[in-house]
């Protein structure tokens, strides 16, 4: 049974079903898995490898880490984690956390993984709720979270405008939003997410400065963004109205 401050969080008549593992799905029971369902344990050896950030991104698991770790301290309201994958640069952060969470991800696989790895017990599932849902259709009422995240996951989308639209309607007034996305700033960076656009993997490569715009776009002047190698780091602290 989900705790009660979550059940607040579910829009009304949007029904989650418990599918494996304890995690909550907003998925109807005949739509299919995602591509990642089998890919979890190689995405985690890949992403969280020093030399392959150092190399292709020219950035590090530790300011991932720290970015995520300033997303967890940002608030202490309920905390959305969308596109939260195996948890691989923000367990360290979760495990700690003082409010609650809620962690979504479109991969049961991936999914999976992050309950392992955040070794939840029957004491944390009054803390953290894995919801398996798509980013385009979350199941919460508008401005519930008074912390949205979404880590390595603007890359993957063309339209990066809507995405931003989508979870910055479920920011509470006040609230932050903390975002991350690879960006094309080097040969290397720029062929890699080439490849992963040709194979389905994510959207045409995209330079800081267009993801900048974009995120102007969406957002106003009221967010910020700096880079790391080919890695951006957007933060979103609007004025409460």
């Amino acid at each position: 049974m989900a705790p009660g401050w979550f059940d607040d969080l579910v829009a009304p008549g949007r029904e989650l079903r418990r599918s494996a593992n304890g995690v909550l799905s907003a998925l109807s029971s005949h739509e299919g898995g995602s591509r990642y369902d089998g890919r979890a344990a190689l995405y985690d050896r890949l992403v969280s490898n020093s030399f392959y950030n150092r190399r292709v991104w020219r950035s590090s698991v530790a300011s991932y880490a720290t970015f995520a770790a300033a997303a967890v301290t940002s608030g202490d309201g309920p905390m959305l984690d969308v596109g939260c994958g195996t948890a691989v640069f923000t367990a360290d952060a979760y495990r700690v956390a003082e409010r609650p969470l809620v962690l979504v991800d479109r991969s049961l696989g991936m999914l999976t993984r992050a309950a392992q790895r955040l070794e939840l017990r029957s004491q944390d599932s009054s803390r953290i709720v894995l919801v398996q849902a798509d980013l385009l259709d979350l199941p919460f009422r508008p401005a519930s979270f008074s912390t949205v995240a979404s880590f390595g996951v603007l890359h993957l989308f063309a339209d990066v405008v809507t995405v931003l639209d989508r979870l910055q309607a479920q920011l509470a007034p006040g609230g932050s939003l903390y975002a991350t996305s690879l960006v094309s700033q080097t040969a290397i960076s720029k062929g890699v997410l080439m490849l992963l656009h040709l194979g389905g993997e994510a959207a045409s490569p995209r330079r800081a400065s267009e993801l900048e715009v974009l995120a102007g776009s969406a957002l106003g002047d009221e967010f910020s963004m700096r880079t790391e190698g080919s890695m951006a780091f957007l933060s979103y602290h609007p004025r409460a109205r």
